[in-house]
């Protein structure tokens, strides 16, 4: 059997097992087709931490490894790290530790995060997990019809994304080298066009006036986070939010997402909600699409 045969067989088996244990609410909630055609191509970018995957603490112990071997004492407090890039969230908590000068030591605190993170990967595996439905979902992704480029965009540093995403076994079907990381830029929704330009000179593809291509509904941002939301919407992208993370269903809803998901288990919801508009009808608590007049 093909390499290709065998990921369709994962992908079926996969999809099969999520359908006899998805939540009926999650059936009764896709009540239309579509209302809106994908774009022919498609940059999908996922968010990490909370959203594929929980990493079991390895993060914050990987700040208080650096911190001790930068500053030469225990790192007491964690700034909140849940939506937020690593450049922002290396600034707060050298603040909170009383570090003179903070903004000076966040490039060596980076440095030092990716040269402790191959080492962590041993921790990952042994204390992490995939999120329900995260390995099926991006698997079906790839095979998808129609042009969806899979990457990452996540607060986290890009050598510490890659040893999550590898110790995990989610590694594969993503190309890392068209999305963004923490230490591209302080500022999230400053990612979204970090990835658009990497994907664009990738493939190939340009919009209208010369501009980087997978503009507006061309890319999908997914997140477990409403600061993910928030900046999917600030860069004109559709923003999928999933509750895997720390904040519920209506907490995401709230910040105005495309669709709003439970979890990934349902691997045709999930990826008929990344290529197209789906609509629903309130009052459905799972899911919900954007407004005609916010598309």
């Amino acid at each position: 059997m093909g390499r290709r045969a065998q990921v369709r067989s994962r992908v079926a088996n996969a999809v099969s097992s999520n359908a006899r244990s998805r939540p009926a609410v999650l059936r009764l909630c896709l009540v239309g087709d579509t209302s809106g055609a994908a774009p022919r191509d498609l940059l999908v970018l996922w968010d990490v931490d909370g959203t594929l995957l929980n990493a079991g603490g390895v993060g914050t112990d990987l700040y208080s490894a650096v911190f001790l071997q930068l500053f030469g004492r225990p790192l007491e407090t964690t700034a909140p790290m849940a939506g937020r890039t690593d450049r922002a969230i290396i600034l707060k908590t050298l603040t909170l530790a009383g570090v003179p000068e903070p903004r000076r030591h966040v490039d060596p605190f980076i440095a030092g995060l990716a040269a402790h993170a191959p080492a962590a990967r041993t921790s990952v595996a042994a204390r992490g997990r995939v999120l329900p439905g995260a390995a099926a979902a991006l698997a079906a992704l790839a095979l998808a019809p129609g042009r969806a480029y899979q990457s990452v965009l996540t607060g986290n540093v890009r050598a510490v994304a890659e040893v999550k995403l590898a110790a995990l076994g989610l590694r594969d079907p993503l190309d890392l080298c068209i999305g963004a990381y923490g230490d591209d830029h302080e500022d999230r929704t400053e990612l979204v066009h970090v990835a658009r330009r990497r994907a664009a000179a990738a493939h190939e593809r340009s919009g209208a006036g010369g501009a980087p291509g997978f503009m507006g509904p061309g890319t999908v941002v997914v997140g477990d986070t409403p600061l993910d939301i928030a900046a999917a919407l600030a860069a004109g992208a559709r923003a999928v939010g999933v509750a895997t993370g720390l904040f519920s269903v209506a907490e995401l809803r709230a910040a105005g997402p495309d669709v709003v998901l439970p979890d990934l288990s349902d691997t045709r919801l999930v990826v008929e909600a990344l290529l197209r508009r789906l609509r629903v009808t309130p009052p459905c608590a799972a899911w919900r699409g954007r407004p005609a007049s916010r598309a």
